[in-house]
């Protein structure tokens, strides 16, 4: 507990923030049955108060050990007055408060929505920031490729082999981390549900979150959900892993500074895309919430749990995603690199039970909108969006942003329909050739799950196998 303290006492100092005495509730210091608040900070009419959370680990490597999970809060003084609650979720990489209360400008995701008049919560999971990070302090635990290129010969002399030779996390760890947040949240704000906010992997975990817990969710706010690969969202994933976990690997692993930024690079590709004074606040805010981390190599190192993914995958699919009953908005950069559209399309087809969806693509953006010179789309969007349910004005539809601003409704942002037949069916999109299956499966995916109320085509018995341009040609030629 007092090494959780001191490290964010001490993240908080590097960060330049004054501190002062936690003004909650003090039943709440108690290390049994609540969350303890370390350090209040005020800036204008906001308070910062750090929570530790209480959580019984699900991950492997820990499992059924009390452990701690770093939540921040944002809101308006005073902070008793009852308001509508919000959670935000980091992604695969980088730990809360670098992404959502980065200290420059106005890039503060937590404060805009804090000034909005939301109180406003966001965690680490385990793996990041100032969480428990089980089995990743000793520098054997990372990749050899990655020991020779960050830790020798500073940290290490030479590369070793891994104490713990496993993956750390999964994707069913994150959803139990955050049910006890959310949770905590409720009983802790007297709120039937909360809001989520999330960024990249993080939208895979509050997605599929969403589809377990309905009852818990308020709205749903997803910024370029989904990981790096050609399909991000895979609607054909298992609901559990096929493999027993924790699968063999590493636990840890890193990222310099340099090679951060370089991933960030190869998604420009517009002038004045960033303001480059916004890299260094960034770099220094990762590096204070990783006390451990920011010593390690040349210059310290970005540290993040391996995530345990399996072939095929597992976790959030079309029948989770059809769970969702929260509104949702998606949001995209046009240039993002790291989660495809294809990907981002197919789930935005596959939220059938939402009432109001609304997908949003964003021009001269990247996978790193947030910390981009279009972030205050980000910003206005999730506060329109989580007040009232809408995005300028309308309760659902596809919109572009361009590169001044400007917002226009874009109904071609939706795969073409033989796009999403293919998708449904073979797993991938054009110009990947399309896989043959049954007209009796091209009639179901088409009536049940792309084109509600459409006809299906007769052909013989149903079994004839063939392409999805086949058989959108055969509708063509029967008049359908």
């Amino acid at each position: 507990m007092n090494k959780f303290k001191n490290a964010m006492v001490s993240a908080a100092a590097f960060a330049g923030l004054s501190l002062i005495s936690s003004s909650v509730n003090p039943n709440l210091l108690a290390l049994d049955g609540g969350a303890a608040p370390s350090q209040a900070n005020v800036q204008s009419d906001l308070q910062t108060v750090d929570y530790l959370v209480p959580h019984i680990s699900t991950v492997p490597a820990n499992a059924g050990k009390r452990v701690e999970l770093f939540v921040r809060e944002k809101v308006q003084k005073p902070s008793t007055i009852q308001r509508p609650v919000v959670l935000m979720i980091h992604g695969a990489t980088v730990s809360t408060v670098p992404v959502f209360d980065l200290q420059f400008e106005d890039y503060s995701w937590m404060e805009r929505l804090a000034n909005a008049g939301f109180d406003v919560f966001a965690m680490d999971h385990t793996g990041y920031g100032l969480s428990p990070r089980p089995m990743m302090d000793n520098p054997c635990n990372n990749a050899t490729a990655q020991q020779q290129l960050y830790l020798v010969p500073k940290t290490l002399t030479q590369p070793c082999s891994p104490a713990y030779p496993y993956q750390l996390t999964s994707i069913r760890s994150d959803w139990d981390e955050i049910d006890s947040v959310v949770d905590y949240l409720r009983a802790f704000r007297s709120v039937d549900k909360v809001n989520l906010v999330a960024w990249s992997y993080g939208g895979v975990r509050a997605a599929g979150y969403a589809g377990l817990h309905p009852e818990k969710v308020e709205r749903l706010f997803l910024y370029a959900p989904g990981t790096s690969g050609t399909t991000n969202y895979n609607r054909l994933n298992l609901d559990n892993s096929p493999q027993p976990q924790p699968l063999p690997g590493t636990p840890s692993n890193i990222l310099g500074t340099n090679d951060f930024h370089a991933a960030w690079d190869a998604q420009v590709g517009c002038a004045q895309q960033y303001t480059p004074d916004v890299r260094p606040p960034i770099t220094q805010s990762m590096l204070d919430f990783d006390p451990l981390g920011s010593t390690w190599g040349a210059a310290g190192v970005r540290r993040a749990p391996t995530l345990n993914m399996t072939t095929p995958n597992w976790g959030l699919n079309m029948a989770l995603a059809a769970k969702i009953t929260a509104p949702t908005l998606i949001i995209r950069g046009d240039l993002d690199k790291t989660v495809l559209l294809p990907g981002i399309q197919a789930l935005f087809g596959d939220l059938v039970a939402a009432p109001q969806k609304v997908f949003v693509h964003v021009a001269c953006a990247s996978h790193y909108l947030v910390w981009e010179k279009q972030h205050e789309i980000l910003l206005s969007a999730s506060e329109e969006w989580l007040q009232k349910g809408t995005f300028t004005g309308q309760q659902s539809g596809s919109f572009a942003v361009d590169s001044g601003g400007q917002v226009r409704q874009d109904p071609f942002a939706v795969l073409p329909v033989a796009s999403q037949l293919q998708y449904l069916a073979c797993g991938t999109t054009p110009p990947a050739a399309s896989c043959q299956v049954s007209v009796s499966v091209w009639n179901y995916y088409l009536v049940n799950r792309v084109s509600p109320g459409a006809k299906g085509i007769e052909i013989g018995d149903g079994t004839l196998m063939m392409t999805v341009q086949q058989y959108m040609a055969a509708r063509t030629a029967a008049g359908l």
